[in-house]
């Protein structure tokens, strides 16, 4: 029986995924391109509907520790359903995306059921670099492909006062100025 979540959800999930299966993070230029260093990533936490849970990631296997359990899949698994999470996202128009066949039982065989981790500091999985004792770093998922989440909330604490100005020293400088814009609260 499929089942519908929102793209931001389906893309959390596939970033997860890829993770697991690529076993790496690229770091990034300062240009915002992909950069030629990677990080080997040796376990990733993430809060399930169960408790906290670990996936090491092994040569050939993700092996997934939960409070109660512990199994082993092959990493090659959720490269495949990452494949599928993302061929049907983009082939959706809408922001609800039907589960592909074949994505439901896979979650149901690594004990999934929440796609978005549960966590209070907005942390969608923390992930351990080098080895699986070092100190653990914090990720959030943003996707172009789905609806983005604000930064920040809007409650009365993310209160800021923005303020974009041209310097004097700039060419036609007053009517630059009169273009930019100031808020505050």
């Amino acid at each position: 029986m499929a089942f519908g979540a929102t793209k931001r959800e389906w893309c959390e999930l596939y970033t997860f995924f890829r993770l697991l299966t690529e076993g790496k993070v690229t770091l990034g230029t300062a240009k915002a391109k992909k950069g030629e260093i990677n990080w080997p990533i040796a376990m990733i936490q993430r809060e399930e509907h169960d408790g906290t849970r670990c996936y090491y990631i092994e040569k050939e296997m993700v092996r997934i520790k939960g409070e109660n359990s512990e199994k082993s899949v092959p990493r090659e698994d959720f490269g495949i359903v990452a494949d599928l999470i993302l061929q049907a996202v983009k082939s959706s128009s809408e922001d609800e995306v039907t589960s592909p066949d074949g994505v439901e039982e896979f979650l149901d065989e690594v004990a999934i059921f929440d796609l978005e981790a549960k966590t209070e500091d907005r942390t969608d999985f923390y992930i351990a670099f080098w080895h699986p004792e070092a100190p653990l770093s914090g990720f959030s998922v943003r996707s172009r492909l789905g609806a983005m989440n604000p930064l920040l909330d809007g409650g009365r604490a993310a209160n800021l006062k923005l303020e974009q100005s041209v310097p004097p020293e700039w060419p036609h400088g007053p009517a630059f100025r009169s273009a930019f814009w100031t808020c505050s609260k």
